[in-house]
């Protein structure tokens, strides 16, 4: 009898481990990050690693992502964030770049569309301009 008693407590605490809320990677947690992780994952040329940043990526894409050439400085800055709702966001940001140390840092304003999946903020698809809200 006593063995019954207990297995409501015990469903209750399986319930609870299973409906709590997850943990996203920290590279998945913010829009930004997202973004960071795809340029970094590029510019050390981990092309696997970048298309796991985008919503639809597969395995196969990698033979068709163009590679960076090789760079000594990458920096992603000046977010803007607009929210579209329903867990999706637009993001402008300018993309800074040195192909060598004696270079001027050049840079160039681009922007992604984001979705919030369950494994975080992944890119839904590059924006083709910084200022597209649609």
């Amino acid at each position: 009898m006593k063995k019954y008693a207990l297995l409501p407590l015990l469903l209750l605490a399986c319930a609870c481990l299973f409906d709590s809320p997850r943990t996203l990677p920290e590279h998945f947690a913010l829009p930004q990050s997202t973004i960071a992780r795809y340029w970094h994952s590029m510019l050390e040329h981990r092309h696997l690693s970048a298309l796991q940043c985008f919503l639809h990526a597969t395995g196969e894409g990698v033979e068709r992502m163009l590679p960076l050439p090789d760079l000594v400085e990458l920096r992603v800055r000046d977010f803007r964030v607009a929210d579209r709702g329903r867990g999706q966001v637009d993001v402008a940001y300018k993309v800074e770049y040195r192909v060598a140390m004696g270079d001027s840092l050049e840079h160039f304003e681009t922007g992604d569309r984001l979705s919030l999946t369950h494994t975080g903020w992944k890119i839904d698809r590059p924006l083709l301009l910084a200022y597209d809200r649609r």
